[in-house]
């Protein structure tokens, strides 16, 4: 903002920043100790920031962090605080604590935010004392008709991610609303986190939402108020994404949302369906005008119901006003006719992604039913019963791949389709294995054209060649295990992982250029982050003992984003090369990495015709109605573009907004 800040705002974002620069548990408790033992000389944004710290429970915060990887960033799309830790190593207690405290610093930021709004607005500093940032915080709780302009604004012009790498996805089609959808949720201010899945049909224009409503347990009220208004803010809140999902299409006519307790996983305890007209006449003009933000219908949901008015509802209240289990409305057909499994949807493909994804229908897209006579757990068995027996394994693996019908070498063909006259496999009879669905999508990439078709391979059979290759490498007959790697990598030309595996077994004989070869044929196809920094940590080495040092050191800066356990080996690797180059460090800019990546001749991954392939192909196949094929695509998508919206899109492609089970 513009304009001096005073000092009385100035010791609040000191405290503020404190949050992120120390240990959170350490932060909290002298936040707390500012605020009560020493309240005489406490500011009063100290004293307010203690009371609602202690009131969520701030003290059990140092047990869950020394007991779980934790930390606590500000979010990239809101800026309000987040409290990371993963939520399956927690009990319902502890994650009651976190998402109260999470509640809590954001309720404390949002009142920093107010005091500055009206100081610069004229407000005299003298008059924000404590009960001004109370009343602020208790703001947050009810601020619908806040959200709803916020959602106006989010929705205002072009969709920024209707267009991705080149694919344009149809003016609102699917693609088009989930990710407006998704943008405002993943952009809504709200005093507690949400979570959310949805499923969306624009050409019936039908969209279901299943959210997340806060346990009672973490309302920042009086105990005898908290049932009474953790039901409130889910009739709220359910208003407000309506609106999203109406405000993302004017083709969206029916919107049903169901409100379950934690999480989308959550027990059902409110559904409610709503119709475009009578929303825009009744709901929408009740959340614009504030009526929905008086403090009467904190505890009151039954009122706040009269105000929305859903057409269609399932909900009930018991003595406290409390939300008890419900079965939700019924999922509509639309929904349930696109979820049919991947190897059972018989749905043709549209004409136009037939031939880019070669195949015609959904279900030659599948790459994880395996129905074989040999299944991967019986490779691992062999390969287990026979640790200390490696000829008795290699025996087995070989009777295994005969029960499958492979020859044993790569290429082999479907039975229904055969070969010509020439031993050759027929176009549209290739035999495929893709470690993960949205590799299969990119094989556009590979030769072939668009008459080119595939068959699932049995995982086992490349499995098997895999086994063998490495009972090979650990006998000394590098012969074989190149000869079996290479069939994995004639079978499944898209999994990198069997192109790493290969390049260990040149290292073993010292062919790095060889294995720098076949780690850059891998970095043309790789996606993942964690693909990438494998395959970059193993050509650094590999270029390293070539005498490459330039682009040695360029691929050990690479390794930034994945998460592999060979960070520490690279970085002694990278100091080792830097000092043979006279370099004071091995620090490398992102920039000059890749100049001299190019330089080499070494690719920078993921190339831009990978990003662009799963771009089209999980925008077109999201906007054709087929969220299943579409799912891994779009989640590889959002790993490099896109960040949260895309990632909510593919867990909504994925899972769509029926609950599914936490075992």
């Amino acid at each position: 903002m513009s304009g001096e800040v005073p000092d009385m705002l100035g010791a609040n974002a000191e405290i503020l920043r404190s949050i992120l620069s120390q240990p959170l548990p350490d932060t909290l408790d002298m936040i707390i100790w500012r605020g009560v033992t020493n309240s005489a000389q406490a500011l009063p944004f100290e004293r307010f920031a203690a009371r609602l710290l202690v009131e969520a429970g701030a003290a059990g915060i140092r047990d869950i962090a020394a007991e779980n990887d934790f930390d606590v960033i500000r979010l990239s799309t809101t800026k309000r605080f987040w409290l990371r830790c993963n939520g399956n190593d927690l009990s319902n207690e502890q994650f009651n604590v976190v998402q109260a405290v999470e509640s809590a610093l954001n309720r404390i930021d949002y009142a920093d935010d107010e005091a500055r709004r009206a100081v610069h607005g004229g407000m005299p500093e003298a008059c924000i004392d404590e009960n001004f940032y109370i009343a602020k915080s208790q703001q947050y709780l009810r601020n619908v008709s806040g959200a709803i302009v916020a959602i106006d604004g989010l929705q205002e012009g072009e969709n920024n991610f209707r267009r991705m790498r080149g694919t344009e996805g149809a003016r609102g089609g699917n693609w088009d609303i989930s990710t407006r959808f998704a943008n405002v949720c993943e952009n809504l201010e709200l005093p507690f986190r949400l979570h959310y899945r949805f499923d969306v049909d624009a050409s019936s224009g039908v969209m279901v939402v299943r959210f997340s409503i806060p346990n009672t347990a973490i309302m920042p009220v009086a105990s005898q108020y908290r049932d009474g208004f953790a039901s409130a803010y889910a009739v709220r809140l359910a208003g407000m994404l309506a609106w999203a999902a109406f405000s993302s299409s004017v083709r969206l006519t029916q919107v049903d949302l169901t409100g379950c307790v934690g999480d989308a996983d959550g027990i059902p305890v409110i559904s409610m369906g709503f119709d475009r007209v009578p929303f825009m006449m009744g709901a929408l003009p009740a959340m614009k005008n504030g009526q929905c933000d008086v403090v009467p219908l904190d505890v009151d949901p039954l009122a706040l119901l009269n105000l929305l008015r859903p057409v269609r509802y399932v909900g009930f209240f018991d003595g406290n006003r409390a939300l008890t289990p419900i079965t939700p409305l019924a999922t509509p057909a639309v929904f349930l006719e696109k979820r049919v499994s991947e190897w059972q949807d018989q749905r043709a493909l549209p004409e136009g992604l037939r031939g880019f994804l070669r195949a015609d229908r959904a279900c030659e897209l599948d790459v994880m039913h395996d129905e074989s006579p040999v299944s991967t757990d019986d490779v691992n068995a062999i390969m287990e019963e026979n640790e200390g027996s490696p000829m008795v394994a290699e025996l087995q693996l070989e009777a295994a791949l005969a029960q499958l019908g492979e020859s044993g070498e790569a290429g082999g063909v479907c039975e229904a389709g055969g070969t010509d006259e020439t031993g050759v496999a027929k176009i549209g009879e290739i035999p495929l294995y893709c470690s993960r669905p949205g590799v299969r999508l990119i094989i556009s990439l590979l030769d072939g054209d668009e008459h080119t078709r595939y068959w699932k391979l049995p995982d086992a059979v490349v499995d098997v060649h895999q086994n063998l290759g490495e009972l090979a490498k650990n006998n000394g007959d590098y012969e074989r295990a190149e000869r079996e790697l290479r069939a994995c990598i004639k079978l499944a030309p898209t999994s990198v992982r069997f192109y790493e595996e290969l390049s260990q077994v040149y290292a073993r004989t010292d062919e790095y250029g060889k294995a720098a070869d076949v780690l850059i044929g891998a970095l043309k196809i790789a996606v993942l982050p964690i693909d990438c920094e494998v395959l970059y940590y193993r050509l650094g080495y590999a270029l390293w003992q070539l005498g490459r040092l330039p682009e040695a050191l360029a691929c050990y800066a690479m390794m930034v984003n994945g998460g592999t356990p060979f960070r520490t080996a690279a970085r002694d690797e990278a100091e080792e090369v830097s000092r043979q180059m006279g370099l004071p460090s091995p620090d490398m800019k992102y920039g000059d990495a890749c100049d001299a990546l190019r330089s080499g001749g070494v690719p920078v991954a993921p190339e831009d015709k990978v990003l662009d392939t799963i771009a089209r192909a999980a925008i077109c196949l999201t906007d054709a109605g087929f969220p299943l094929l579409a799912q891994d695509a779009a989640w590889m998508l959002g790993m490099r573009d896109g960040g949260d919206v895309i990632g909510a899109v593919a867990m909504s492609l994925r899972f769509g907004a029926e609950g599914r089970s936490k075992n």
